[in-house]
């Protein structure tokens, strides 16, 4: 029971003590009470409670209606004429300048003016980052406006390892018909496709020389006309080579290709390899003792390799692995149940399963091979499928290091068919996940596309970090309370992000720079904040402002009054009904 039910009961009781006192009243000198003075009584104390009661808990105040009508970007002409004359509207920065509503210099701003607004419509492009904070809490409903042509979402790599591909996919918005052209920094196509009828895309590349580049996508309509033309910056970093160590029980294709690719790529290799029983073929290669696991990134192993290890040196392994080093496990045949055991004890349900053995991988028209094997982990995260969508690898954490189990048998076929390009994009992906992670870890930026005068939050920074604008001034960064900072980069370019001994170059768009990318990502955050409503569409306000308790409190002593004026006068008793005074007593003297 709260205070104001309390209250209630409190003040409901005194009126029926009054009104039952009120309605037999005693014989007095003053005669019977009659009727309507009882009933004004009566009424006068209710009444007085009642506004006593309201002066104490004041109902809310009659306001406006809780609605606001919010005009951003890129509304169109009909999206105005849609308002209603009683609509109350206000119109962000960003609105086109042909709108005459009242203009707000932000969505906090309009709160502000507007208290009781629990409702806001946003029409046009969205609500930018600068609004969103002020609009949580509130019923968001969302009228977008149409998107312009070209390029509306991207995906791309800040960063790639030199010699690795790349790849950069997005979807493009009223262009049917037509294509996406990705150029090289000089200009030259290097790649080009149609999308797709929902206008996604995806085109790779190779990222050659460390440094900053600037790449681009060209949108051409049906008739090879122009559309946009978006950058895609990437910086190529001197990746550090990796250290693998490669176990096979017999010579193969497979093993051969792989050992080649590892060369070429500048992967510092050791191998050891079973040509019969008792006699191995070793290139610097040392036993599996902690010290030398520990100088690894990752160690290949096939069945029969990973079979003849004795317990002291899978222990070893088992205990490097948990300490960050990388695993892989290549299936090349038949699993017997001592297999399956020790395999399940590292985390995978090995079962044989009747599944068709030819495979081909997204992108590629090479046929390949696979064990049919249906592997499951409870942890497990797929590290390579096929065109179907089933994978063909699983690798899973355990402690700091993560171990991965491969059933594609021949992926050196890929070589064979003039793709060693998707061999080594399918290797070098495959140990960059599964791999020791090594390096210093790169500050988080929040935005994912960085634009002028746009707020960017990073993390995981030192306590003197920087950043360092295209022409050289050094900026300091606005701490914040979670242990971020905040920047507003105020030009287009390069800047790079000093903290610590580590250097971290991020590219900034100008403002107006891809307008269909800020278009699409205003509406994609609008529409994930309108989905997170606290009250239904046409709900009353809760709660509303308190109303003012004076014109209560007042009315409840000028009844007090009146009914206090009227219980002592004489007002209301029958005069005719007085009992006579009785005789005197006095005798008088003769």
């Amino acid at each position: 029971m709260n205070a104001a039910v309390l209250s209630a009961v409190v003040l409901g009781l005194g009126v029926l003590v009054g009104s039952v006192r009120l309605s037999w009243p005693p014989r007095s000198a003053a005669g019977r009470v009659r009727p309507w003075r009882t009933a004004l009584l009566l009424t006068g104390q209710a009444t007085a409670a009642l506004l006593l009661y309201l002066a104490m808990y004041p109902p809310p105040a009659r306001t406006a209606s809780g609605d606001l009508t919010l005009i951003t970007a890129d509304t169109t002409n009909a999206q105005l004429a849609d308002l209603g004359p009683r609509d109350r509207v206000m119109a962000l920065p960003e609105a086109p300048s042909s709108v005459m509503f009242e203009r707000v210099p932000d969505l906090a701003t309009a709160l502000r003016r507007n208290p009781e607004v629990v409702r806001v419509k946003v029409v046009g492009a969205g609500l930018s980052p600068r609004d969103r904070e002020a609009a949580r809490g509130l019923s968001l409903e969302f009228e977008p406006a149409p998107l312009p042509r070209g390029v509306i979402e991207l995906w791309a790599p800040r960063r790639v390892p030199a010699g690795s591909s790349w790849q950069v996919s997005g979807v493009v918005n009223g262009v049917p018909g037509g294509s996406v052209e990705l150029l090289d920094p000089s200009q030259r196509r290097i790649a080009s496709v149609s999308p797709a009828d929902d206008g996604r895309f995806a085109l790779q590349a190779e990222a050659r020389v460390p440094g900053r580049a600037q790449f681009r996508l060209r949108v051409r309509d049906a008739a090879q006309g122009l559309v946009e033309d978006v950058e895609v910056p990437l910086l190529t970093v001197a990746g550090m080579p990796v250290r693998a160590r490669v176990l096979s029980g017999a010579p193969s294709p497979e093993l051969k290709y792989l050992r080649r690719w590892a060369l070429d790529t500048g992967l510092q290799l050791q191998s050891e390899l079973a040509l019969r029983p008792g006699m191995r073929m070793q290139r610097s290669a040392a036993p599996l003792r902690p010290d030398v696991l520990g100088e690894l990134d990752v160690v290949i192993l096939d069945e029969r390799a990973w079979r003849s290890l004795g317990a002291a040196d899978r222990a070893t392994l088992a205990a490097a692995l948990r300490e960050g080093l990388g695993v892989v496990i290549r299936i090349t045949g038949p699993l017997t149940d001592r297999d399956r055991g020790e395999l399940q004890a590292v985390g995978f349900d090995v079962r044989d399963a009747e599944l068709p053995r030819p495979v081909r991988l997204a992108g590629s028209q090479t046929t390949l091979t696979r064990r049919p094997l249906r592997v499951e982990s409870r942890d497990g995260v797929p590290l390579l499928r096929d065109d179907r969508g089933e994978p063909l690898a699983l690798w899973r954490a355990e402690g700091e290091g993560r171990i991965a189990l491969w059933w594609l048998g021949d992926s050196f076929r890929l070589v064979l068919d003039g793709s060693p390009a998707v061999h080594g994009t399918l290797w070098s992906d495959a140990l960059a996940t599964v791999a020791r992670a090594r390096g210093a870890r790169e500050p988080g930026l929040a935005g994912a596309d960085p634009r002028v005068d746009v707020r960017q939050v990073v993390c995981g920074i030192a306590a003197d970090a920087v950043v360092r604008a295209p022409d050289g001034t050094r900026v300091p960064l606005l701490r914040e309370s979670s242990g971020c900072a905040a920047y507003w980069p105020d030009v287009a370019g390069w800047h790079v992000l000093v903290s610590g001994d580590g250097d971290w170059p991020f590219h900034v768009r100008a403002a107006d720079a891809a307008p269909g990318l800020r278009a699409g990502e205003l509406r994609t955050a609008t529409a994930a904040m309108s989905t997170q409503r606290t009250s239904p569409p046409g709900a009353p306000s809760p709660g509303g402002t308190p109303g003012a308790p004076w014109p209560y409190l007042l009315g409840c002593l000028v009844a007090l009054g009146g009914t206090w004026w009227l219980e002592r006068s004489r007002v209301g008793r029958r005069s005719d009904d007085v009992a006579a005074p009785p005789p005197s007593t006095d005798q008088g003297y003769a």
